[in-house]
């Protein structure tokens, strides 16, 4: 497994991830049965020293019972050193029914002077209670003593013995039993961690594979597509909705590739043809000049047609650089406020020469209201004076051209209509592409480069407007400019 591949950053998130749950699991998990061992340890030391207290007061109740006579009495009898010798038996009784053989018992004043203590409290463990607890409390104290010997959960606990001497009991227990306990657990969720991470660990590279075997596949079909073979498409599996979604994205993508090459393919072939026609006029006209002699008239003609064909190529050609301009760079326009009235009144004089000099009449249709857009004037009006040479050039004699404008939901709709000898329905949907020329009108109109229409839909494009066309053979047709008013 790659180390910068996405199976193995999977399956290093998905143990990290559950590494942090289980170790917070675990801290939470370990602290409350730390808090209830600790908790119990407390109840069994609080229990042993209410004990060691009931068992002080029946010596001051069986003191309190005797008579000073029934003292002598049972003084003179013996009697009293066999009721010491039985509460002592009450006493061991009392100490091994509460399992005190290894505690360490102290029962002192509140003063410090020790008035009972076990055997195993010594003075080491004497300077811990005095360490940790207060001669003098107000309540029971739990604490924990710890040196490099022992290690004891202590209690240190007053009581009223013979209603005026206030005396503290300490108690303290070995916590190993509970120190065992904690490290065994420990031991369990370092070892029971560990083993889930290792499973985990092989589980989600398992399942990262399995769910990347798609995308595997995938990138093996699309190492396949090239250029020379965009027909080829990703087969639809029964995967997740993600990689449906991925599939369907990249055959969409190969789809437009497919279609782009095509589109530049078929580019490539009109340009070719365009740019080899006129050249190969030039070349015809050149070689029958040189292959005899010819007179000044004779040459003056040749050179005539190729300056002609020469015009032609520069115009294919600046024509084409101007589309590429205007589809992939949108800064060579320079926008700015234009008042609709004065600019189609212009275009309209344009308009208005050309249709005189081919014996046309020309109309202007415009409301008196003020409308104002915003546009590059220069390519504007290169835009409109195409669609009105296309008009001027489809129209007979004596047939009419008029450009109207009208203004509905905050968008100008300007038409340039004529008269002339329309277009087929079937070449309305290809109209506007590059170096079209429908075949029909070649007998009536003057050869062009099929560009013009096109540029003028880039330059209606980049205003956010479109351009449409409506027509019929021999009804004319009417191009319409729809642009944003601002």
């Amino acid at each position: 497994m790659k180390l910068n591949s996405i199976r193995f950053k999977a399956s290093i998130l998905y143990t990290s991830i559950l590494c942090i749950i289980l170790v917070l699991f675990s801290g939470v998990l370990f602290s409350v049965t730390r808090h209830i061992l600790y908790r119990d340890v407390d109840e069994e030391l609080q229990v042993k020293a209410a004990e060691i207290v009931n068992i002080l007061k029946s010596y001051e109740k069986l003191k309190q019972t005797e008579s000073r006579q029934q003292h002598l009495i049972n003084k003179l009898l013996g009697v009293e050193d066999r009721a010491r010798l039985i509460i002592d038996d009450l006493w061991r009784s009392d100490m091994q029914a509460l399992n005190l053989k290894s505690d360490y018992i102290n029962i002192l004043t509140v003063h410090g002077q020790p008035i009972i203590k076990s055997q195993n409290f010594n003075d080491e463990v004497t300077a811990l209670f005095r360490n940790k607890f207060p001669l003098s409390p107000t309540h029971a104290v739990f604490n924990n003593l710890k040196n490099s010997k022992y290690r004891l959960r202590a209690v240190n606990l007053p009581f009223l013995y013979g209603k005026k001497n206030l005396l503290v009991i300490q108690i303290g227990t070995p916590l190993d039993p509970v120190i065992r306990i904690l490290n065994q657990l420990l031991y369990f969720i370092g070892a029971g961690i560990l083993f889930i991470l290792g499973l985990t660990s092989f589980l989600g590279s398992f399942f990262a594979r399995r769910i990347l075997k798609p995308v595997l596949n995938v990138t093996k079909i699309v190492d396949d597509i090239s250029h020379t073979d965009l027909n080829l498409r990703i087969p639809e599996m029964a995967v997740d909705e993600e990689m449906k979604h991925l599939i369907s994205s990249c055959n969409a993508m190969v789809e437009r590739l497919e279609k782009s090459f095509e589109h530049v393919n078929e580019f490539s072939s009109h340009v070719a043809h365009e740019l080899k026609t006129p050249l190969a006029i030039i070349r015809g006209e050149v070689e029958l000049a040189l292959s005899e002699t010819r007179d000044i008239d004779e040459y003056q003609r040749v050179l005539n047609v190729s300056l002609e064909e020469i015009d032609r190529l520069i115009r294919i050609i600046k024509d084409l650089l101007l589309i590429a301009r205007l589809d992939y760079n949108p800064d060579v326009f320079q926008f700015e406020n234009i008042s609709l009235k004065a600019f189609l009144e212009e275009i309209y004089e344009y308009s208005r020469i050309l249709a005189e000099q081919k014996g046309l009449a020309s109309e202007l249709e415009i409301p008196e209201s003020a409308h104002y857009i915003d546009g590059d004037k220069i390519h504007l009006r290169r835009l409109f004076l195409n669609l009105i040479n296309n008009a001027v050039k489809f129209t007979p004699r004596g047939g009419t051209i008029s450009i109207t404008l009208t203004v509905m939901d905050n968008r100008a709709r300007i038409a340039v209509s004529d008269t002339g000898i329309g277009i087929f329905q079937k070449d309305l949907e290809t109209i506007f592409d590059k170096f079209f020329r429908a075949h029909h009108h070649a007998q009536v109109s003057e050869p062009g480069s099929g560009l013009g229409l096109s540029i003028a839909r880039s330059i209606a494009r980049a205003h956010q407007g479109q351009v449409t066309v409506q027509s019929m053979p021999g009804q004319g047709a009417t191009f319409t400019v729809i642009l944003p008013i601002v």
